[in-house]
């Protein structure tokens, strides 16, 4: 793609070409098959920890990342001593970020990627993301769904099954299809 600088130089963007992007996936989709093989034990959770930093993953001391998940790409950081249960999957069309000591229970799914609304001869139009931010303290129930832009507050509760649309203000549980605040909690 051209654009033109103020100095009227013509600039040349890098884009990655297909092959180097179909390269890419394959190199994702083999980590995760090489982390899935893993067991859940110590040892395996360490490894599984080098192999999503080989994505681009920077995973912060005493991070745990259990099995059978999915992660598309190495858009994540976590803080210290974050638990990220089994069967979680991440997309990452933009970066999902969590303090420290974050806990994600069984099956939650990050989505960072939406479609602007096209034509009628197709809906789904073109992709774009907003980035999850995941603040100190918080936990996720099994099983949630976390939808692009949010921002889940500071010693947070998301109920197990809820779909979460809108930011969590810090310190409440939500619950629900779409999370509502159930109720405060003591900070």
């Amino acid at each position: 793609m051209l654009n033109s600088a103020s100095t009227n130089a013509v600039v040349y963007e890098q884009k990655p070409s297909l092959m180097n992007r179909q390269v890419y996936l394959i190199f994702v989709h083999f980590i995760n098959l090489l982390s899935n093989i893993l067991g859940n034990d110590f040892l395996s959770c360490k490894i599984r920890g080098r192999l999503i930093s080989l994505l681009g993953a920077k995973l912060d001391q005493g991070t745990i990342i259990k099995g059978g998940g999915y992660i598309y790409g190495g858009k994540l950081s976590t803080g210290v001593g974050c638990h990220i249960n089994r069967d979680c999957y991440f997309d990452f069309t933009a970066r999902i970020t969590f303090g420290n000591h974050v806990v994600v229970g069984h099956g939650v799914t990050f989505i960072t990627a939406e479609h602007q609304i096209g034509s009628s001869q197709k809906r789904a139009g073109q992709v774009s993301g907003r980035s999850i931010v995941v603040e100190d303290g918080a936990w996720i129930g099994a099983n949630t769904t976390i939808l692009p832009g949010v921002s889940i507050g500071k010693g947070a509760i998301v109920a197990a099954g809820a779909v979460v649309t809108q930011s969590v203000l810090p310190n409440v549980t939500v619950g629900g299809i779409p999370a509502k605040i159930i109720k405060a909690l003591e900070a």
